[in-house]
């Protein structure tokens, strides 16, 4: 009896492991209706239980994410979890538009938006971005962390794509 129950558990071990059906792994998706956003309206939504950050940059922003910022930890997303296609200055598949897991690179503390201000941030004036809750760790429009931090890794552009004005995430 011990042994039929051994090796049915190992058959069932087994097939999880070796199962090579690219099928059984896919991430499901979720369509998120963004036409209410508006340039300068972040929301959070959740997907496959954690946050989503979906933002939409005005057009300032957009132009600000083309400049060299050598206070910026990874520039140039080399080191980012990210799809291929994220790989460009806004780290998105439209400029409009910024999508990345809604915790933080720290301790996964929720993310939220900081607005432009007048504080003083790494001896230049706040130009706006994200920060988490926890350490305050701060990113830039695009996601990309800020030298100096506890954070020292740009936030996670997860798959999606963009259905008119459907955002569809995983798949």
């Amino acid at each position: 009896m011990i042994a039929l129950a051994f090796f049915t558990v190992l058959y069932v071990v087994l097939s999880v492991v070796l199962s090579t059906d690219p099928g059984s792994r896919v991430m499901p998706t979720k369509n998120v209706d963004i036409s209410g956003l508006r340039p300068g309206d972040s929301r959070i939504i959740l997907w496959e239980g954690r946050p989503v950050l979906i933002y939409h940059r005005t057009p300032e922003q957009q132009q600000m994410l083309k400049l060299a910022d050598p206070r910026l930890l990874d520039a140039e997303s080399s080191q980012s979890r990210q799809p291929g296609w994220a790989e460009n200055q806004y780290r998105s598949k439209n400029p409009a538009i910024f999508v990345s897991i809604g915790v933080g690179t720290d301790f996964s503390c929720p993310i939220k938006l900081l607005p432009a201000s007048g504080e003083q941030f790494m001896a230049q004036v706040w130009a706006g971005g994200f920060a988490d809750e926890c350490r305050g760790g701060r990113y830039d429009f695009a996601g990309r962390v800020y030298k100096g931090q506890y954070a020292d890794e740009n936030l996670i552009v997860p798959n999606y794509r963009l259905d008119g004005t459907t955002l569809v995430l995983g798949g």
